[in-house]
């Protein structure tokens, strides 16, 4: 398969909120030629000029593209952007065109917050720019907050954001539809509210039935506090006319300790089937129905039919006490084969507020078919590194390419990550492979029981678990999905998990 790119390979920023979007660029033989990775301050993308103070004015920190060979090298980098601006990199795209260019999407301001502008830039596999061309919009829609970007199947770039007016609360989505060349074709302003705070979330998708509408999930404007109504809404071309469904917002279910409520499509990425069926993963949160405070935070596949109703539904498996997120901009993708892959970062509270790193700051990485059922699982984090996943592509060979970005103790500032993973979750980089798990174990530190969920695609064979001194403590071959330490002295321990297929992975727990 070849080598990856590698977590190993730090790209360091002064920007504290590294965002990140990847490109596979292919060669005149169809093969990958190379991966263009965007790199800007996350914070920019939702700035508002509303938000300035008096005489207020924005540092100069221009997007980055970086060039990586397909094993990973890095092959060159390209500001974009002018001395005395500011600009952020919202998506890459192939230039339709000609294939031997590529353009970035984005925002551009001065350093004196006076506009807020979109930006089309074209530059050629080299690293060399052509032109980057500033795309005034109308008076009233110049500050705006967040967006969401996709290339549609004509070529035409299709940008959705939330218009910042005076001090509104609450403002319709506007979208916005762009040549290859920067031109303006279309402009329109939804009649649907969006909450400032899921502003844009919903993930902006292309109908496959040749209509050339658009569809896009977000939830609206709040009916009471954490209860807001969730659309799915579709548009046609010009944006002249918009239909929207309410989705099913909460399902019931049935699980051992009592009745279960989801909440979905806080943050939601959605893609459109060619049978009508369309697929979401989305954010939520779940709780006890008869107790709303022992909630806790999920990510669910899902897949809808024609009336919207969910008529297939998969869990990424939890843990406790965490904090869940989903990649910024580009949550999910279909891949060659009709799959889809979910990245999503997972972390202790207290390290996702700027605490100490602790044993739950990782991402996991979803494989699934276009009926939800889950095909793998993959969990990274190597125990020193903070992980936030901006974004995950697929590839040509069926795999996916998570960028993102990460922090430590040790970083005075965030740095970008970017791994690649093949189309069975493996990796063949043996630095970066031993920090990968097909299964998650939580809680980490445990008093009496460790609980361990597996990947679909693997089968645990035994478990065993070893002191300090190195002597073997406890050994389980059956009910895996647990191990028993009731009993044991407090202290670390190494466990072994061995699976099926021989692979064997080795992991530091705490007794308490």
């Amino acid at each position: 398969m070849g080598s990856s790119p590698t977590f190993e390979q730090q790209y360091p920023y002064e920007w504290e909120y590294a965002a990140t979007h990847s490109l596979e660029v292919y060669n005149e033989s169809g093969e990958t030629d190379c991966y263009m990775v965007a790199a800007c301050n996350l914070f920019l993308i939702g700035y508002s000029i509303g938000q300035k103070g008096e005489g207020e004015r924005a540092l100069v920190q221009q997007a980055k593209v970086l060039k990586l060979s397909p094993e990973g090298e890095l092959l060159g980098e390209m500001a974009i952007g002018g001395q005395e601006t500011t600009s952020t990199i919202i998506k890459l795209y192939c230039d339709p065109t000609d294939s031997k260019y590529c353009l970035a999407f984005g925002r551009i301001m001065d350093t004196t917050m006076s506009y807020n502008n979109l930006f089309l830039a074209k530059f050629d596999l080299s690293l060399n720019l052509s032109w980057l061309k500033e795309i005034e919009l109308p008076e009233g829609y110049r500050d705006l907050f967040g967006g969401r970007s996709i290339m549609d199947s004509s070529g035409d770039i299709v940008f959705c954001s939330w218009p910042f007016h005076g001090n509104s609360e609450w403002s319709n989505m506007l979208y916005v539809r762009l040549s290859p060349e920067g031109e303006v074709l279309a402009m329109g302003e939804s009649p649907f509210s969006s909450s400032l705070y899921n502003m844009a979330q919903g993930g902006l998708f292309e109908f496959k039935d040749g209509s050339g509408d658009f569809g896009q999930t977000f939830v609206g404007e709040p009916e009471g506090y954490g209860n807001p109504p969730t659309f799915l809404v579709r548009m046609n071309r010009d944006f002249t006319v918009f239909d929207s469904s309410n989705l099913v917002r909460t399902i019931r279910l049935t699980e051992t300790d009592g009745i279960v409520i989801a909440d979905y499509y806080s943050e939601a990425f959605s893609a459109s089937l060619p049978d009508g069926y369309k697929f979401i993963g989305s954010r939520g949160v779940r709780y006890d129905g008869y107790n709303p405070e022992l909630w806790d935070e999920v990510i669910v596949a899902m897949k809808l039919d024609q009336n919207d109703s969910i008529v297939a539904l998969s869990f990424i498996p939890h843990d406790n006490d965490s904090v869940r997120t989903l990649a910024f901009c580009q949550g999910l993708d279909e891949s060659s084969e009709g799959s889809f892959f979910l990245c999503n970062g997972v972390y202790d509270p207290l390290a996702w507020y700027g605490g100490e790193i602790g044993g739950l700051n990782r991402f996991v990485v979803t494989k699934t078919d276009a009926d939800a059922n889950i095909i793998w699982r993959r969990y990274y984090g190597d125990g020193e590194h903070v992980l936030q996943p901006c974004s995950v592509v697929s590839t040509s060979d069926g795999g996916c390419l998570v960028t993102g970005r990460c922090w430590a103790t040790d970083l005075e500032k965030a740095q970008v990550f970017v791994i690649k993973f093949f189309r069975d979750g493996s990796l063949s980089v043996p630095e970066i492979a031993s920090f990968i798990r097909p299964y998650m174990f939580y809680p980490n530190p445990a008093q009496n029981e460790l609980h361990l969920q597996y990947s679909p695609d693997v089968q645990p064979k035994q478990i065993e678990l070893y002191d300090l001194q190195g002597r073997l403590v406890r050994s389980q071959s059956k009910g895996l999905e647990s191990l028993n330490m009731a009993g044991l002295p407090a202290g670390t321990y190494t466990m072994r998990v061995m699976l099926e297929d021989g692979k064997v992975f080795s992991d530091k727990v705490v007794k308490e």
